[in-house]
């Protein structure tokens, strides 16, 4: 992922190490050293480049799988504008990078609730979501509907589901908006 712009809160880039802390984390591609690429080449960075394909921000407390998302969706294209891992931070997340679209998990750190997480985001900002869990059945989903979710995609999931899942939401996106 190119990174350019104007200089970038490193916070954002690192896990904050308290178990109590509930900011969760942000994320964006890494060096082998776990820099974002400008950094790691000694570049200023920031904003990323609109070239980079639609914005999307990942909610999931699983730190790992949450990197994974970011690498499947980096792949194709899309430009990952940070991690999650609780409601709160990904309103905060949500506010400051304005992301197209956002996976979401249902079940967050510290108790969270991405389905409530969800509805915020669309009440505030307007954003929607794909959510991206294991917990599908019935009743969540009837749940979730007033979130009006783009879509879903049931873990575990393989690089080709999340990407056709994402690309489906967008393109309804779009054709809602006009």
């Amino acid at each position: 992922m190119t990174v350019t712009g104007n200089r970038r809160d490193t916070a954002s880039f690192r896990h904050s190490a308290g178990p109590d802390d509930e900011a969760g984390f942000a994320s964006a591609s890494r060096t082998p050293g776990g820099l974002p690429p400008a950094e790691a080449a000694g570049e200023e960075s920031g904003a990323v480049s609109a070239e980079q394909g639609p914005r999307i921000l990942i909610v999931e407390d699983d730190y790992f799988v949450g990197l994974q998302n970011e690498d499947m969706l980096a792949k194709a294209g899309f430009n990952v504008i940070g991690i999650a891992t609780t409601a709160e931070y990904a309103l905060t997340l949500a506010a400051e990078r304005k992301p197209d679209l956002v996976l979401m998990d249902i079940r967050l750190a510290h108790g969270g609730d991405g389905i409530d997480a969800a509805m915020k985001l669309l009440q505030r900002f307007g954003i929607r979501s794909i959510f991206a869990t294991a917990h599908a059945d019935a009743g969540t989903r009837s749940r979730a509907a007033a979130a009006k979710p783009l879509g879903w995609v049931v873990k575990p999931f393989t690089a080709a589901a999340l990407v056709k899942s994402v690309r489906d939401a967008l393109a309804a996106k779009r054709s809602e908006s006009g």
